[in-house]
């Protein structure tokens, strides 16, 4: 259900990106999403539909490009993949240290929108 405040926020800053450059047609909206964010592409694209009706973005496609879940060691500096879903404590494959902090995976941004 979050995704449909969401949803508003990106189709409101498509429009106005579209207005700005005197587009007559959104084309596709893509947006960066990190592998940790709850943030699902059928229920965006359905409620993308439904908002756009009518409007130069009606027909768009929302395309999510993915980012995995990555943290960076602040012992060597390594910056690795991790599973954030497992329970088991995450580790520098390169020194073994848990000391590290999220590098990436928790993106949500518009990062391109193709107009005509």
């Amino acid at each position: 259900m979050h995704e449909l405040p969401l949803t508003h926020r990106i189709f409101a800053q498509a429009m106005k990106a579209a207005e700005e450059n005197g587009a007559v047609r959104i084309d596709a909206v893509y947006l960066k999403v990190g592998e940790m964010r709850d943030f699902i592409e059928e229920i965006t694209q359905k409620y993308w539909d439904h908002i756009s009706k009518g409007t130069i973005a009606e027909g768009a496609k929302v395309r999510f490009i993915r980012v995995p879940a990555a943290a960076g060691c602040s012992s060597c500096g390594e910056i690795f993949n991790f599973d954030w879903r497992s329970k088991a404590v995450t580790i520098c494959p390169k020194c073994g240290s848990t000391d590290a902090a999220l590098y990436s995976g928790s993106e949500l941004e518009v990062v391109r929108i193709a107009i005509v």
